[in-house]
């Protein structure tokens, strides 16, 4: 893989990871449209394992402190949101498998684009029980693992729509982001697939680009959820969604 390829797929993972615009979404499109070849799952591993660096990074004075007190309510909450999403996703990975396709973006990208607004929709309620709160949040998560389905937006639309403010609903998607990325680096691990070729000098362009970008990501919109709501973000994916729409059927790309 040359590098300046390594180094825009690393971008690409690092912002779209943790902004609601999907990571997996992005990575497909660009590369079903430019002919890229990520060169098999060794390629795959090291921008995850860059996107939860950058997690660890940014939340890690809150991190210290959940590890010095395991047994406190935040940690069991992400556990029961962690365990609800991998159980979603094994009963209906078989069903949604014929979904993981680059033919199906623009309608994920549409609907992502939907559940994005749903918070500028329906009044924010009073906060819920955290523990159902956590679990809505969970299965949400599960439902997003579809490419265009993006993971971190549809986990803060679930933890708005329970009563969380933004920063709230955007910390406790992205702390849920760490067990997430580990499993799923564990089921693509167990499940085989080539490593593909080795290329330390793409790999580490790869790793280091998406380290940065996650970071900028997460600092920055954090900042901007103290601010404005996630219309942009909602009017972006409508946009392109119904663009590819436009272009698949006008074009035949898909």
């Amino acid at each position: 893989m040359a590098w300046y390829t390594a180094v825009f797929l690393g971008l690409v993972q690092g912002l779209a990871e943790f902004l609601p615009i999907s990571s997996s979404g992005h990575l497909l499109l660009f590369e079903h449209l430019f002919g890229v070849n990520t060169d098999g799952l060794l390629f795959t591993i090291v921008l995850h394992l860059a996107t939860l660096l950058a997690v660890v990074v940014v939340y890690r004075k809150k991190l210290w402190t959940l590890i010095r007190h395991p047994w406190q309510k935040t940690n069991w909450r992400l556990l029961l949101a962690t365990v609800l999403t991998c159980g979603l996703v094994l009963i209906t990975k078989p069903l949604l498998d014929p979904l993981f396709t680059v033919g199906a973006l623009p309608f994920t990208f549409i609907v992502a684009g939907v559940v994005l607004l749903l918070p500028t929709i329906f009044p924010r309620r009073p906060a819920t029980n955290p523990w159902l709160t956590a679990a809505v949040v969970g299965c949400a998560q599960g439902i997003a693992v579809l490419p265009g389905l993006t993971r971190s937006g549809c986990t803060m639309v679930a933890g708005q729509l329970c009563g969380l403010s933004q920063t709230e609903a955007a910390d406790f998607s992205f702390l849920l982001s760490i067990p997430i990325i580990l499993a799923s680096l564990g089921y693509e691990l167990l499940a085989g697939g080539t490593l593909g070729t080795v290329n330390w000098g793409s790999l580490s362009l790869a790793f280091i680009t998406a380290f940065v970008a996650g970071v900028v990501a997460i600092k920055w919109l954090l900042n901007l959820l103290s601010k404005v709501d996630f219309r942009g973000f909602a009017v972006y994916l409508l946009l392109l969604g119904g663009g590819l729409l436009l272009l698949s059927r006008g074009f035949q790309m898909f």
